[in-house]
């Protein structure tokens, strides 16, 4: 299930926008790994909470357990009451679907979707030092994508931007062409780079991601953010106009194309 709000462009654009962020990210990250992310001087508000987090582990190909069916359907159910803003109710769903398939992991310590699953629920209860152990324990023998992509967002909310493009690259490289999670991908990407003040690698990232995606006013925006800090002024005020079309109100966006505004002489 995608996030409400979403809109997907056509193949072509989004695979030529892929294909430059994938060449910039590969030989970007290499050289980013190992340096402390820096932050963007300028202000920033809140994200809001991440826009790609709504998709649930996908089925495993074989047909699952009672046990697993059950603890997704928890999995899932926690999501609806987390969107719908009952977080104390949802951290009950995920931490019963954790439970479940921790029993599960007990008999079969490698089974990938169990690992992905269990990597989820701890991101959705904001564990996220505890999603880097469990990944990288489960990747030691397990190579499998979603892991590696829950992973890399984990390290980007714990601030390890360095880290989380070394596995973002990785889930790049494994993932099959159109992977549900990859605009989201390329968005954390795009903000990886923003902390590392390599803003034309964050414009690569985030132009592929709403490219995807087209419905995410906040990419928008961050795109809008990327382009100002290379000095690209009518096109940040044009990014930011995209953000309020889809949110109005906006206030950052508004304050954006102000600020541009008077620096493109529009």
């Amino acid at each position: 299930m995608r996030t409400e709000g979403r809109r997907r462009a056509g193949a072509a654009s989004p695979a030529i926008a892929a294909a430059l962020c994938m060449a910039a990210l590969l030989s970007a990250a290499s050289s980013a790994f190992g340096q402390a992310p820096a932050r963007v001087a300028q202000a920033q508000p809140a994200a809001p909470k991440p826009p790609s987090a709504g998709t649930a582990p996908a089925a495993p190909a074989a047909q699952p357990s009672d046990a697993y069916q059950k603890a997704a359907q928890a999995y899932q159910y926690g999501r609806q009451l987390q969107s719908g803003g009952k977080e104390a109710d949802a951290a009950k769903a995920f931490n019963s679907s954790l439970a479940a398939v921790e029993k599960l992991l007990a008999a079969e310590p490698g089974n990938a979707d169990y690992l992905s699953l269990q990597c989820w629920n701890l991101f959705r209860l904001g564990r996220h030092k505890d999603v880097v152990a469990a990944a990288q324990k489960a990747l030691r023998t397990v190579k499998d994508f979603r892991i590696m992509e829950t992973l890399a967002e984990s390290l980007y909310f714990l601030e390890r931007s360095d880290e989380a493009l070394k596995y973002f690259a990785s889930y790049f490289e494994l993932a099959p062409p159109g992977e549900e999670r990859m605009s989201s991908a390329y968005y954390y990407v795009g903000e990886c780079y923003m902390r590392l003040k390599k803003y034309e690698h964050a414009d690569i990232a985030f132009s592929t991601a709403t490219a995807m995606e087209q419905g995410m006013y906040y990419w928008w925006y961050r795109l809008g953010v990327a382009k100002e800090n290379l000095g690209q002024y009518k096109r940040a005020y044009e990014m930011y106009g995209k953000a309020l079309a889809l949110s109005p109100a906006f206030k950052f966006a508004k304050e954006g194309q102000e600020r541009v505004k008077a620096k493109s002489g529009l």
